[in-house]
């Protein structure tokens, strides 16, 4: 996938999971799809946690960023890789065991900003993300309302033995092909960016239609709110 040691993506992960374990998985993905742009990779992290001390320390030291747009178009302009989780506090709120559910439909700013710089944009699934932790839907309204009023998420997660221990998940990492939106400006227009981003939509569910048996999960259908 990687043509030259300068090579720059925008990843667009899902599902976020509970809270998205699979970015420890990640570096062995990268290691061996994009070799040479490993050390320039970036994942774009909610920016409460930046917010909470040690947790920030935490998220610098482990190659995080702040997902405001600002940061991510100047983590562009520095040739960085991009990995983001489009679905946000919102999928993560939504995170079921058992159930492949993402949150797309109205999430197009990744998309707009892989149109903007001219960046290949991957879409990514990540099977067994939503099987780490069984969640409940306990004052979800109340949990909603401080995700939407202050863009932090409490879910409600339970593992091994009722504790924070992950689950025995199978975990599997699919990358779909790059892809690359045209447009005539220097920033899409909205027929445009609709556009695009139905064309990211279809390639993720068939990018988890084509890799579900494998997986280890044949059975499940892709959810898309």
């Amino acid at each position: 996938m990687e043509k030259k040691p300068d090579s720059q993506f925008i990843l667009a992960c899902f599902p976020h999971g509970t809270g998205a374990d699979f970015r420890l998985l990640m570096d062995s993905v990268l290691q061996n799809v994009f070799p040479s742009s490993i050390r320039r990779t970036r994942t774009l992290t909610a920016s409460i946690l930046f917010r909470i001390p040690l947790i920030r320390e935490i998220c610098l030291w482990s190659g995080c960023i702040d997902a405001s747009r600002k940061v991510a178009e100047k983590a562009l302009e520095r040739k960085r890789t991009l990995i983001v989780i489009p679905g946000g506090e919102a999928e993560q709120l939504r995170t079921e065991y058992g159930v492949e559910r993402t949150v797309l439909k109205n999430r197009k700013g990744f998309v707009k900003l892989a149109m903007r710089y001219n960046v290949p944009l991957v879409p990514v699934y990540v099977f067994g993300s939503n099987d780490l932790f069984y969640t409940r839907n306990t004052f979800y309204q109340a949990r909603y309302w401080l995700m939407k009023k202050f863009r932090i998420c409490i879910p409600l997660q339970r593992g091994v033995y009722g504790t924070f221990m992950p689950l025995p998940a199978r975990m599997t990492v699919v990358l779909g092909k790059p892809m690359i939106f045209k447009m005539k400006g220097d920033s899409p227009d909205i027929e445009e960016l609709d556009a695009a981003h139905a064309q990211f939509y279809e390639a993720l569910v068939k990018l988890f239609d084509e890799h579900k048996d494998e997986a280890g999960y044949p059975d499940r259908s892709l959810i898309v709110e």
